[in-house]
């Protein structure tokens, strides 16, 4: 995977008290994640992990003929990893609408597009520029300019689970559909915010969805992982069942789903038993730890901090040791969730 060094690229962009991109359906940010460098750092090494987890060799499923592409816009870009990586394909690169470049006679210029709520991670322009990436600023819940509309050819938007209500996603999957060509492609990857032991206990693809009791109230550091990842989910009234409930609402909003995989990112000690995962195994442990930490004290703001059992967490030195104990869960035993990547087409008519 070539990619910029995105981490350094942006240290200089993010302010300790900015809130990183992702939007709802009000069009303000609910996530609670500072966009300062760790959390930059983190998504490019986020990034990474799905790349591996969904095993294209590009940053499109093996099924998009990338050479038919003019026009593609990342949506809920972030660091712009993925439109990056996409710019670096070799059939793209050589494509490239670069300013003073001409592309070869036989060939389609691409043009690069990426947009999010906030702007604050972004790489500097000159990175941008490098590579003709034009960026906007853009609540996906919100119709894009009319210049927009019917002129990309693929459309990628990944992991806004933790960001979107129904009526959000309702929103934001009519506001892309607008912005791509009849026939046009929708790549959507998302996880679902709750954790199991173990693949063996991950519910079947074809049930009607997650039993969440149990995994909620079992007393162990699953269950108060759970408490948080999956608490902050519900609290916010985001979609916790996404991979269940997307293709109805991709079908509702005028797609039809051409390709699909369930994933099942590890994490902590599982990662070992994963054949190309075993290097990200400290990363997952630290990646949930921090992320769960900054939803956890969302969560104890509101007084809506529990364990298992219902009782009440309220002060940050209790929040610290059940983060202590799912730490010592995740390197001593490990666990798993599950997200899927669909590949949609915008129906005609």
């Amino acid at each position: 995977m070539l990619l910029p060094d995105l981490a350094s690229a942006n240290s200089r962009r993010a302010g300790t008290s900015d809130l990183s991109i992702m939007s709802n359906q009000t069009g303000h940010s609910l996530y609670v994640i500072p966009a300062n460098s760790p959390e930059i750092e983190r998504l490019g090494k986020q990034y990474a992990l799905k790349r591996a987890l969904f095993g294209w060799n590009s940053p499109v499923p093996p099924s998009v003929d990338v050479s038919r592409l003019s026009n593609v816009l990342d949506v809920g870009a972030g660091t712009c990893a993925w439109i990056l990586d996409f710019a670096n394909m070799p059939e793209v690169k050589s494509r490239l609408a670069l300013p003073g470049k001409e592309s070869p006679s036989a060939s389609t210029p691409v043009h690069l597009y990426a947009c999010d709520i906030e702007t604050q991670v972004f790489p500097d322009k000159a990175l941008t520029d490098e590579f003709g990436v034009t960026t906007f600023q853009q609540d996906v819940t919100k119709p894009f300019p009319p210049e927009m509309h019917q002129k990309f050819d693929l459309v990628h938007l990944s992991f806004l689970f933790l960001c979107l209500t129904k009526d959000g996603w309702t929103k934001a999957l009519r506001n892309i559909n607008q912005v791509l060509k009849p026939g046009g492609m929708l790549i959507v990857a998302e996880l679902d915010p709750i954790m199991y032991h173990n693949v063996e206990s991950i519910p079947p693809e074809d049930a009607p969805g997650h039993d969440l009791n149990p995994q909620l109230t079992r007393s162990d550091w699953v269950g108060k992982a759970n408490r948080i990842y999956t608490a902050f989910s519900l609290e916010n009234d985001f979609l916790t069942e996404i991979t269940y409930r997307l293709p109805d609402m991709l079908r509702a909003a005028g797609y039809m789903v051409r390709d699909w995989k369930r994933f099942v990112p590890p994490a902590g000690k599982v990662c070992a038993q994963r054949p190309g995962l075993e290097e990200f195994e400290d990363f997952t442990v630290e990646n949930f730890k921090f992320v769960w930490q900054h939803l956890a004290m969302a969560l104890l703001a509101k007084d809506k901090l529990r364990t298992p059992d219902e009782e009440p967490v309220t002060t940050e030195k209790q929040l610290q040791s059940i983060l202590d104990e799912v730490e010592r869960g995740l390197r001593g035993e490990g666990a798993v969730t599950f997200g899927k990547w669909w590949l949609a087409v915008k129906e005609s008519g």
